[in-house]
């Protein structure tokens, strides 16, 4: 297993690992549950990682991240799917509710 991103916050790091398994990638997120030991543990030990299983799978899965990463970067406002009316952060392409593409 190869460590390809890590982050203070859980969420950002369950949404890289979510676009990498639908990628077809297999992967691992370590530390998971660890931020109720912080104080216990060092808190650069706690940090949630994203790992990938297969080498193989490695320079894949680090274009995808690079590619995430540039898009948080551009980020822009989230948007209201028309068909559902749900709420949806500006990084998906498709509603989270109903998978009606983004306009």
């Amino acid at each position: 297993m190869i460590k390809v991103f890590e982050d203070f916050d859980l969420s950002t790091v369950g949404r890289y690992q979510s676009v990498l398994e639908a990628a077809g990638i297999r992967t691992y997120l370590k530390n998971r549950f660890s931020s109720g030991a912080l104080g216990e543990l060092p808190f650069v030990e706690a940090v949630p990682q994203l790992w990938v299983v297969e080498e193989a799978d490695l320079p894949r899965a680090q274009a995808l991240v690079r590619k995430l990463e540039a898009r948080n970067d551009l980020q822009g406002p989230d948007w209201t799917c028309g068909h559902c009316q749900a709420v949806v952060e500006d990084v998906f392409d498709r509603c989270w509710n109903c998978e009606t593409p983004r306009p």
